[in-house]
């Protein structure tokens, strides 16, 4: 199976590549190893989907440091520039208190002063999307919004 997915990996097929990952388990028994993982972050890191390999990585490495390694440099021979793999493995070492490497990677950010991109969302409602950045304060809802965001806090309290 390695061989099939750096196949897909290789040649940007990514619906398949996602589609014999997740069958190993299902159709053929087969529990995933860490070369596996590689392969699915290299196939989603050449396809562009950097916020779905991060996920995987999240999904399946918060106790496996070695994952976490591998993947987080294979994030970093990528996009040198975008702190998520160094963010994730930081993440990975201090959930294994691992302080010393976690802090070394939070300052590694900061003194190469990368950034992290904003968290956001959107909706569609009555066929217009509506999209949102963190703390971006611009839609002409805005007060509406956050009025009525309050008012649910309170019911759910």
């Amino acid at each position: 199976m390695v061989g099939v997915l750096s196949a897909c990996a290789h040649a940007g097929l990514l619906e398949q590549g996602q589609g014999y990952f997740k069958s190993m388990e299902k159709v053929f028994g087969l529990v995933p190893k860490i070369e596996h993982y590689g392969y699915m972050v290299d196939l989603l890191g050449r396809m562009g989907c950097l916020n779905e390999a991060y996920d995987l990585i999240c999904l399946q490495s918060l106790h496996n440091v070695e994952l976490g390694e591998v993947a987080a440099k294979r994030m970093l021979e990528l996009d040198p520039r975008d702190p998520w793999g160094r963010v994730m493995l930081s993440n990975i070492y201090a959930e294994e208190a691992k302080y010393y490497r976690s802090m070394g990677l939070r300052k590694e950010i900061k003194e190469k002063r990368l950034k992290k991109s904003l968290g956001c969302s959107s909706i569609e409602v009555n066929g217009s999307v509506h999209g949102f950045l963190v703390e971006d304060k611009s839609h002409p809802c805005y007060n509406d919004i956050n009025f009525m965001l309050k008012k649910i806090e309170k019911l759910m309290d």
